[in-house]
């Protein structure tokens, strides 16, 4: 099928909207997968759960390049196919790629405040607990065993610093997970 075929990089062009910051190209993308009637297993396996030869979703795609009204359509679309609130927190909210950073990582090291501030909204509204977020958000180390705030550190940004040492504080985390 066209609207899922993938290039040599494994991308669909899912992927290469979302990364492109194309929201009419992704609008028109959904239309036609209406229009062929896709099923929400298809919709969810080969669209949003669909990973390139780096392991990254659209999802990835778009956190990376500071895309946030496709991931706000991406989430919408999760919520209307309604994704359980275990695929949403494991293939989306904590999905990791080949380098094992999840959107958090990649937000916290691009300085991207606003897309840090929704992911946190969404981990809320999927009523995530305490040590999900601690151990998810805040302990999670990519490949080069780099949290997000490792990541932020490295690249400057403070506010994002700032806001991940916050939700720390909330979180109580141990003095020496600080």
């Amino acid at each position: 099928m066209v609207l899922l075929s993938k290039d040599e990089l494994k991308q669909t062009a899912w992927h290469k909207a979302a990364e492109s910051g194309h929201v009419e190209i992704l609008e028109k993308l959904w239309d036609w997968a209406k229009e062929l009637q896709l099923t929400p297993e298809e919709f969810r396996n080969e669209v949003l759960f669909s990973k390139d030869e780096l392991k990254q979703t659209a999802w990835h795609k778009a956190a990376e390049r500071g895309r946030v009204e496709i991931l706000e359509k991406l989430w919408d679309w999760a919520k209307e196919l309604q994704l359980k609130p275990e695929e949403l927190r494991n293939e989306v909210l904590f999905s990791k790629d080949e380098l094992k950073q999840t959107a958090w990582h990649k937000v916290a090291e691009r300085g991207r405040v606003q897309i840090l501030e929704k992911l946190w909204d969404w981990a809320k509204e999927l009523q995530l607990n305490p040590e999900e977020l601690r151990i998810e958000v805040l302990l999670s180390k990519d490949m080069y065993k780099e949290t997000a705030l490792q990541k932020a550190a490295d690249r400057g940004h403070i506010e994002i610093l700032e806001k991940l040492w916050d939700w720390a504080k909330k979180l109580q985390l141990k003095p020496e997970e600080l």
